[in-house]
């Protein structure tokens, strides 16, 4: 028998045995060590677009008793991630922009039907806490300004979803329809038109409650609000916040077909 054979077969086996204790212990959970783990990783997947790998880094954390706004925000980038949301490509987008849906159509590349929309969606019900947290006042700064720039990317998903823009210049190829006493070839579904209006609830309610002081995000949500009262309506405050509350008839769906035709108008 050769026993130093044997013996190194044995250390390797306590040796790997060791290896998964080590890496046990750094995701450990209940420690600060193993929380701060998962938030690097997923950052670091992030920075490299890798949207699955990211999802998988946070979620154990995110699912788990120490959640908190930091994890919340990184789940929703991780969301939003899918769909090809980036903050710092929306952000380069807006800075300096003519037209702030020209810009928005050119910071995202889904195409008509795909799940881009549905990410996004996703990435704002991390951070409402699926619809308990629709008010600005519900949440934190840190959060609120984060939300601000990921309804730019709700709008920027409907729009491109259903405008067609230009590829080059990122201006309306197609009209937005939506309609609360017809039904229109090509309109908008009462989810998306209502998310649509909800989004710029969701941006003006969040800036007043954010810490973003720039020049070029107040201008943006002036633009935005200047949508709604385009539409008549008192400000963007009177929208529900709620994508589920347009049926096509309602109260809440009149109020997305004038927002529709202000935004086409603005776009």
């Amino acid at each position: 028998m050769d026993v130093s054979l044997s013996w190194l077969r044995v250390f390797l086996a306590f040796t790997f045995c060791l290896s998964l204790f080590a890496c046990g212990n750094r995701y450990d959970l209940s420690t600060a060590r193993g929380q701060n783990s998962r938030i690097d990783d997923a950052n670091m997947f992030l920075s490299k677009g890798e949207c699955t790998e990211a999802d998988a880094a946070i979620s154990p954390l995110y699912a788990s008793s120490y959640v908190n706004d930091q994890v919340r925000i990184i789940k929703a980038s991780a969301q939003a991630c899918f769909a090809g949301f980036s903050l710092l490509t929306f952000a380069s987008k807006i800075i300096g922009a003519t037209n702030f849906f020209d810009s928005m159509a050119l910071s995202l590349a889904n195409v008509q039907n795909d799940a881009a929309r549905q990410w996004m969606y996703n990435a704002v019900d991390v951070l409402t806490l699926s619809g308990s947290a629709l008010a600005a006042s519900q949440r934190a700064t840190a959060v609120n300004s984060y939300m601000v720039f990921l309804q730019l990317g709700v709008i920027s998903a409907i729009i491109r979803n259903y405008g067609s823009p230009i590829s080059s210049a990122g201006a309306k190829g197609t009209a937005l329809v939506y309609s609360a006493v017809s039904t229109p070839s090509g309109q908008m579904s009462n989810v998306d038109a209502c998310a649509l209006t909800a989004a710029f609830s969701f941006l003006t309610d969040s800036f007043a409650n954010a810490d973003l002081t720039d020049a070029d995000s107040a201008s943006l949500v002036s633009a935005m609000n200047k949508v709604c009262t385009s539409a008549g309506l008192s400000s963007c405050s009177v929208l529900n916040r709620d994508r589920t509350q347009c049926d096509g008839t309602n109260q809440n769906s009149i109020y997305a077909q004038e927002v529709v035709t202000s935004v086409n108008s603005s776009w």
